[in-house]
């Protein structure tokens, strides 16, 4: 009974196997017809360049119709060609390029010059088909003449302000410069600055060169004066190192690799900066409530002669220049009546067809700001309470860890008629409970008349509690807006819970800015003017990532100002304090207090190519 059982089981067995081996079959079978299988490691090699004609490094190059192929071992493609391709020295016309099978053909539209060294970068322009794996910074050269130019000169490109790298910049050398020479005529050679503000200019002659970089944001190869970023160097300088394959500043290596990108050596720092533009116009004018406007002007220190608002008296109209009067806001301090606009006759210093600046005559029409529907409604405050439309609402900031510099900072949207600072009642408290009404004063901020900064005339204590009090009523400003009533309560932070650092600045020989900045530099913790060696305490800091950011003032106007091209003159400086592993950045942990000694005049040695700048 047994044995017929078993041929059954052998039968279905055989079976599966052969619908197996048939399925196999059939699946390797479809496999080999589509190409290569699918699946395994994702390629992240670039591709490899295995032929150039003319060879690279090529000599006596026709001048004519001159054509360069580059064979690769894979299909590639072009990112952007005629943004990251260039020539040097540039020509009017930029290179033409094409793919044609795993090749890249490269033509140019003009002759070239006889007895020229040139270098055609390629940027990030040159990647795989599939993958888009790049070539990074790959630089064909090639010579007209006899010899081939190998001298080279690299660098760093810095935004004056941040200190932080600025790419895609433009860096041009001319070998008999004039003044003007950035602006009108085309460089001998040229580069571009990286992810990183690197840049390295290949294939140079030993002689002196002038060093311009600039924003090339029309990709003209000139500077365009009041429109891009612009820096250069002092001095000519001539190149002293000689091209060689492995030297590090011609490495062909990836943005992401930090390591190696800050590795590469860098001979000169270039601070961009913007210039000042000398075209005086208005740019734009606006009212922003009923009672406030704006006008904006294109350059700096602008000068009105007059200025006139129809159906306003003009010791009615409240006027505030910006730090650096190109801009000017101003209010009408008078019940006006309703219509749709206001004309305003103003006379002011325009630059004419012949580039003065002349006395012109300009009337300005200024609509008022049209309600929102949902602004005719009702407000309500988080505890749904009427908000009354006549509510003046201002800011007040008093931080307990920057009070003791900063003080007590109410600010307005619009400017005041009445402020009743004494009524405002300021009450310290010692842990024990001891209470003294504080005196105080307060000081209207100079470049801003809605700043008010309120400080008691005994220094803050640490560990006392302070309120702060506003009666209801006590401000008004021009829209005859009142405020309500303010309690505002502070603690001093004790040393045990914080953080400090001490600066010793010595050979401080001028007037400068020290600031304590965040770690992206875009927030600052506190700011000192310092004329002389002394020492600057920052208090109550938290655990974290810092800078110390000192900035040049020598005109003591509290800007950074730009330098000039023309004139030669370098913008006031910024340099960021280096630790003595070249790091700018300052790590503070809890409850520690650190103290750094800073040189001044060590740091701002113009001379100096240290690493500051990184």
């Amino acid at each position: 009974m047994k044995r017929p059982l078993t041929i059954k089981r052998y039968l279905v067995n055989f079976s599966i196997f052969v619908l197996i081996a048939a399925y196999c079959l059939h699946t390797s079978s479809c496999a080999n017809t589509s190409g290569a299988p699918t699946g395994g490691p994702k390629d992240s090699i670039p591709p490899v360049i295995i032929a150039a004609i003319p060879d690279t490094n090529s000599r006596n190059v026709p001048t004519v119709k001159t054509q360069i192929v580059l064979t690769f071992n894979e299909y590639v493609q072009l990112k952007e060609a005629n943004k990251n391709i260039f020539l040097s020295p540039p020509q009017q016309k930029a290179p033409k390029t094409k793919i044609k099978g795993k090749s890249v053909v490269i033509t140019f539209p003009e002759d070239l010059d006889s007895n020229r060294t040139y270098a055609l970068n390629f940027g990030s322009s040159l990647a795989d088909n599939n993958e888009g794996n790049p070539i990074e910074n790959y630089v064909y050269s090639f010579s007209t003449g006899n010899t081939l130019d190998s001298m080279l000169i690299s660098g760093t490109i810095l935004d004056n302000e941040t200190l932080l790298p600025v790419k895609g910049v433009s860096v041009a050398l001319y070998e008999q410069p004039t003044d003007s020479c950035m602006m009108n005529s085309l460089p001998s050679a040229i580069s571009r600055s990286d992810d990183w503000g690197y840049f390295c200019v290949r294939n140079l002659k030993p002689v002196p060169y002038a060093i311009y970089a600039f924003k090339d944001e029309i990709a003209n190869h000139k500077y365009d004066s009041g429109t891009e970023m612009v820096g250069f160097l002092d001095s000519m300088e001539t190149p002293t190192t000689v091209m060689h394959p492995g030297l590090p500043q011609m490495g062909m290596y990836s943005m992401k690799d930090t390591v190696e990108c800050l590795a590469r050596p860098s001979e000169y720092t270039i601070y961009m900066f913007k210039e000042r533009t000398t075209l005086q116009y208005i740019t734009n004018y606006k009212m922003f409530s009923k009672r406030g406007a704006y006008i904006k002007f294109n350059s700096q220190d602008a000068i009105i002669e007059k200025f006139e608002i129809e159906g306003v008296d003009n010791d009615k109209i409240l006027k505030q220049f910006n730090q650096t009067n190109d801009s000017l806001v101003f209010w009408m301090n008078t019940n006006i009546k309703e219509r749709d606009t206001l004309t305003l006759n103003i006379r002011y210093h325009k630059t004419d067809t012949l580039g003065k600046n002349v006395p012109t005559d300009e009337v300005l029409k200024l609509t008022p700001p049209i309600e929102k529907e949902e602004d005719k409604k009702p407000q309500k405050d988080k505890d749904g309470r009427t908000i009354r439309k006549d509510l003046l609402e201002f800011t007040l900031k008093a931080d307990p860890k920057f009070i003791e510099q900063d003080g007590y900072v109410f600010e307005f949207k619009e400017p005041l008629i009445e402020a009743r600072f004494d009524t405002i009642s300021l009450v310290s408290s010692t842990p024990k409970g001891v209470k003294n009404q504080e005196k105080f004063t307060v000081i209207q901020d100079s470049m801003n008349i809605c700043r008010y900064t309120l400080k008691p005339e005994t220094p803050f204590v640490v560990g006392n509690d302070y309120i702060l009090k506003i009666p209801e009523k006590v401000f008004m400003d021009v829209n005859n807006f009142t405020n309500d009533s303010l309690e505002n309560k502070i603690i001093l932070p004790t040393s045990d819970n914080a953080s400090s650092m001490t600066l010793e600045m010595s050979n401080v020989n001028a007037r400068y800015i020290v600031e304590l900045v965040s770690e992206k530099r875009d927030k600052v913790y506190r700011k000192f003017i310092i004329t002389n060696d002394c020492v600057l305490l920052f208090p109550y800091l938290d655990k974290g990532k810092y800078s110390v950011r000192i900035t040049e003032d020598k005109n003591s106007n509290e800007l950074l100002d730009p330098g000039s091209i023309l004139d030669k003159r370098q913008p006031e400086m910024v340099r960021l304090y280096t630790l003595p592993d070249g790091e700018t950045v300052i790590t503070i942990e809890e409850r520690t207090d650190l103290i750094q000694s800073i040189d001044v005049r060590e740091l701002f040695n113009p001379g100096k190519k240290g690493s500051e700048e990184k």
